[in-house]
């Protein structure tokens, strides 16, 4: 049994979530739910360190209910039902039934699974910034992806882009990938970015994309009503099984020195991060930004993220909306994009 104190801890969590889940109705529902159920937010504690506690549960219940778990919380799921999925007003007590009748399966879910989210639209950003670093260096660039999961940020050059009404990429792509802009003025010629000449991931425990369990998790981790979101991942997925990226699992604390020095002395390399760094044990930070920086010895580092402000980097404390940018040119990091969490919309950054 958790302490009252980590109780606490999680009950506000909850409580405080629903505004992170802004496009999810369900989730925004059953958020104050679980923040008011001491014996579900018990199940956390066996969460692994640094996990993010409302994504992972909501993640482990999904995954289970994907897996064919038959229960009347279904009904609540539009990635289930579909349109007649029912009014997630109505889903709290389906929700605490189910984590009573099935705590083991869940509990071994939390236990065993981390929060590797992969938001394909979040390429778009890497895209952009990749045109940013072709503004500074012609290439070509080792690409690095730290937190990659399954590495389907690491084929960004592989993609198909619509950014409104204009379209960057090769035609024959495998998917193509949409977000709205909100600029004044068009978007930059995403056709100009540098050739990546190697491609890497690091995740302390790389997806296999050829296992059916892996690739539930993941799809478990896509909001129940973004089904537009869901199909994007399949097809990521389907490309990146076809022609896999390198993904070293292990600790970006241990991996990112080995691996800079690995790269070519003197060559660019441009390494990303999405909603990774909020995971990291906050204890690890430091050691974690270090880590990252080491990359940049024996070459030119640019470095680009996108993490809540709750985890500043370089001493820049971001807005909820931005992408961050760092390069040797600059003394400090500075706002690359606004965007939503998810890549949905992207617009210039405002001055400051």
């Amino acid at each position: 049994m958790a302490s009252s104190r980590e109780i606490g801890r999680l009950s506000a969590h909850f409580a405080e979530s629903p505004e992170v889940f802004e496009t999810s109705p369900l989730y925004r529902a059953l958020c104050p739910v679980v923040a008011e159920e001491p014996e579900i937010l018990d199940l956390l504690v066996h969460r692994r360190q640094g996990q993010q506690p409302s994504y992972l549960l909501f993640g482990a219940v999904h995954y289970l209910l994907l897996s064919g778990v038959p229960h009347p919380l279904r009904r609540f799921y539009p990635s289930l039902m579909g349109a007649s999925a029912a009014d997630p007003a109505d889903a709290g007590p389906a929700l605490l039934d189910f984590c009573r009748r099935y705590q083991d399966p869940v509990t071994e879910v939390i236990r065993t699974r981390l929060v590797q989210t992969n938001v394909v639209r979040r390429v778009v950003g890497l895209r952009y910034a990749l045109w940013v670093v072709g503004q500074h260096c012609p290439g070509p660039v080792h690409l690095v992806e730290v937190g990659a999961s399954a590495g389907i940020h690491l084929h960004v050059d592989r993609y198909r882009y619509a950014i409104g009404e204009h379209r960057f990429g090769p035609a024959d792509a495998p998917l193509t990938v949409d977000s709205r802009w909100r600029g004044d003025s068009p978007p930059p010629d995403l056709d100009e970015v540098p050739r990546i000449a190697s491609r890497t991931g690091v995740d302390l425990h790389p997806v296999d994309v050829t296992d059916v369990r892996d690739r539930r998790w993941l799809r478990a981790l896509v909001w129940p009503e973004d089904r537009d979101a869901a199909t994007l991942l399949e097809a990521a997925l389907d490309s990146v099984a076809a022609d896999p990226p390198t993904v070293i699992a292990g600790d970006a604390v241990d991996v990112c020195p080995r691996l800079g020095r690995s790269l070519p002395a003197g060559e660019p390399r441009v390494v990303f991060h999405a909603a990774t760094r909020m995971h990291v044990p906050a204890v690890r930070r430091a050691a974690f930004d270090r880590a990252i920086d080491s990359i940049g010895d024996d070459g030119p580092l640019y470095h680009v993220w996108q993490e809540p402000p709750s985890a500043p980097h370089h001493g820049l404390v971001v807005a909820r909306e931005e992408l961050a940018f760092h390069g040797p040119e600059l003394e400090v990091a500075v706002p690359l994009l606004r965007a939503d969490g998810h890549l949905r919309w992207l617009a210039p950054p405002l001055p400051r």
